[in-house]
């Protein structure tokens, strides 16, 4: 029975091979990685090495997704660390505890309030501007340590111009080291099999040509501070800190859960069933949340470290939990080489990071789309590369929520169905007139609120000259109107019946009727000439002959009316 249920939630015993051997693997990149991203987040190098250990294997515990590896990410640490340099060096740590334990009770709620489908508002090409602004930010943010020239300037890209405008003051000992790590760690990346240790062997090479070539102007990972002997006691976070920092805990956030929704997506779990996105956003919660006990860095569910998992073999939730297990031993006792790396090697690292980050298929995809998708992402990407990080995905997603909110009521539309030469009913552009003395069945299409419903009242047929005519609108598949569209109904029954002209709704979903009946909507519509949705078709022909006796009563009565006439 115990293993049964621990294979159940993904714990199995079979594969346990692949689960350890991926989890070397990944606790191996995870360490090079995570010692990166700490140096993107302006802190020492040991607090990534600490991600790993607490996040990693406690979010593995909780998450739908039985692959999902959450750990620091680039963009997430080039985020937290614009973040968090306005404290001094001192205060840095114990700010980067808070911002973790804000993000990680943020995700918790957006999980337990089972809010993940709100990802889906994000435009990708919000999303692809912001990761791609993020990816350039964090191949200019190293050239510092990459040319050991430090130019006096905050914005990353003035740096970098001032940097190409000073190349006479850049260290060569310091540039060789970076320009060696580059090239095996590109070089590697092609070599199979090998190519899983690119990393490592790009950091370790070029760091060696130190000692080996007595380059003593080129400074190491030693020189920020020092690195743990032992595994990381709990610090209690300062929580008189937390006013300070909603707004960035927020704005990182946001981003994590972006990223990690298209994880959830992406990789079903050992059973076929794709994971449950709201409990991968309380996973990554938890794993927060024991991480900010450790001053750990914000971490969410890597796509990168999820993909090295799956293709090293990962068969459960284990390959996680050894991940962090392995990386603990990895630190443990390799943490006097690790002290010797050189940064221009790690600076090195985190550029091919940051090109990677950069998705140029994505890109195209996203620029032969539509002209509207190209500007948005354009704008993001300025954003990003100009104003601070946290309020150009605050900028990305209001563009978001803007963008859908202009395409639905763009997509908002009036046909008419009619038959053709054959008797079959068609749609066809709704006529701008009504014609008198006959039936006009309409279908509307799109979001019937605010300003689609405006749309849509545009589009009308107008009946200013129009006698004797009944307009049919379905209303077949909303499932609720906005009070916009009731005002919409409104006057239009008031402008149709001013020359004796009515209106029907047909296809009226019962929730709607509600509506329609609480708003007193159907005392002005009448109830009579609002039939609720059956079988496909039914009201509409019911609605039909109803209208062809009133068009024929009316024509009649006309008839009486003009042969009294004198």
């Amino acid at each position: 029975m115990a293993v049964s249920r621990m294979q159940v939630q993904g714990f199995g015993i079979k594969g346990i091979g692949g689960d350890l051997s991926a989890g070397l693997t990944k606790a191996i990149d995870s360490v090079t990685g995570g010692m990166a991203n700490a140096v993107l987040a302006g802190v020492n190098p040991v607090y990534g090495l600490y991600t790993v250990l607490a996040a990693t294997p406690v979010g593995a515990l909780f998450t739908s997704s039985v692959y999902m590896n959450i750990d620091s990410t680039g963009a997430i640490a080039a985020t937290a660390g614009s973040m968090l340099v306005i404290y001094s060096a001192e205060d840095r740590p114990m700010a980067l505890a808070v911002l973790t334990l804000l993000v990680g009770l943020l995700m918790l709620a957006a999980g337990l309030l089972k809010l993940g489908f709100l990802t889906r508002f994000i435009a990708n090409a919000v999303l692809r501007g912001f990761l791609t602004g993020i990816g350039v930010n964090i191949i200019l943010g190293q050239l510092g340590d990459f040319t050991g020239y430090s130019s006096e300037y905050e914005n990353k890209v003035v740096k970098a111009v001032d940097t190409l405008l000073n190349l006479n003051q850049v260290d060569l000992q310091v540039l060789l080291v970076g320009v060696v790590a580059v090239v095996l760690i590109v070089v590697l990346d092609r070599v199979p099999y090998i190519n899983k240790l690119s990393l490592l062997i790009g950091l370790t090479v070029a760091s060696a040509l130190v000692p080996l070539l007595g380059l003593t102007t080129v400074p190491l990972v030693s020189s920020l501070g020092e690195l743990p002997d032992k595994l990381p006691r709990p610090v209690l976070p300062d929580l008189t800190l937390i006013p300070q920092l909603i707004g960035p805990a927020i704005a990182l956030t946001i981003i994590a859960l972006a990223q990690s929704a298209g994880i959830s997506q992406s990789y079903a779990n050992p059973d076929g069933k794709y994971p449950n996105t709201s409990r991968d956003f309380a996973g990554q919660g938890a794993a927060n949340l024991a991480g900010a006990l450790v001053q750990a860095l914000p971490a969410g569910g890597s796509l990168s470290g999820t993909a090295l998992l799956v293709k090293g073999g990962a068969h459960s939730r284990w390959a996680n939990i050894a991940t962090g297990v392995m990386a603990a031993i990895i630190i443990l006792v390799f943490g006097d080489f690790i002290s010797k790396i050189a940064l221009s090697a790690l600076a090195g690292l985190l550029m091919v990071v940051g090109f990677q980050t950069i998705n140029f298929r994505e890109i195209a995809k996203i620029r032969h789309t539509s002209t509207a998708s190209r500007a948005v992402m354009v704008v993001t990407f300025l954003a990003t590369l100009i104003v601070p990080l946290q309020w150009a995905i605050f900028f990305g997603v209001v563009l978001s929520f803007a963008v859908f909110g202009i395409r639905e009521a763009v997509s908002t539309s009036i046909v008419e169905v009619a038959p053709n030469a054959d008797g079959i009913a068609i749609e066809q552009k709704a006529p701008d007139v009504l014609a008198s003395n006959r039936v006009t069945v309409l279908n509307a299409y799109g979001n019937l609120f605010f300003a689609g419903a405006r749309n849509l009242e545009e589009d009308l047929p107008q009946a200013a000259e129009t006698r004797n005519a009944v307009v049919i609108l379905s209303l077949r598949g909303h499932t609720e109107v906005g009070s916009t569209f009731i005002g919409v109904l409104e006057r239009y029954v008031q402008a149709l019946r001013a020359n004796g002209n009515t209106l029907m709704l047909v296809g009226v979903n019962p929730a709607v009727y509600e509506q329609l009946a609480e708003t007193k909507c159907l005392d002005v519509i009448g109830a009579e000439n609002v039939f609720v949705a059956s079988k496909p078709g039914e009201s509409t022909l019911q609605a039909y002959e109803k209208a062809q006796q009133i068009i024929k009563a009316g024509s009649a009565q006309a008839e009486i009316t003009q042969e009294a006439a004198p």
